[in-house]
């Protein structure tokens, strides 16, 4: 399957992220709404390798905190709607 969901994130910031290596695109869905935000991402696979990561680190690890970095350091890219 090319889709990784993960739901039930430990995280104040968010809610659920869908991981699409066929499209290269990261879907995020934030608490803080209801709405879903697309991305795209040069490698799905490396950026999906990086969020494990962080899920292996949640001591001193933040989701929200990875994804707001990933974004301003151009690894994710928001697709307008």
């Amino acid at each position: 399957m090319s889709k990784k969901i993960y739901s039930d994130i430990a995280s104040n910031a968010i809610d659920s992220v869908i991981i699409d290596n066929e499209t290269n695109q990261v879907v995020v869905k934030y608490k803080s709404s209801e709405k879903s935000y697309t991305y795209s991402t040069e490698d799905a696979e490396e950026f999906n390798t990086q969020l494990l990561a962080e899920f292996d680190d949640l001591e001193t690890a933040s989701i929200g905190k990875f994804m707001n970095q990933s974004v301003s350091q151009g690894r994710l890219q928001l697709i307008q709607d």
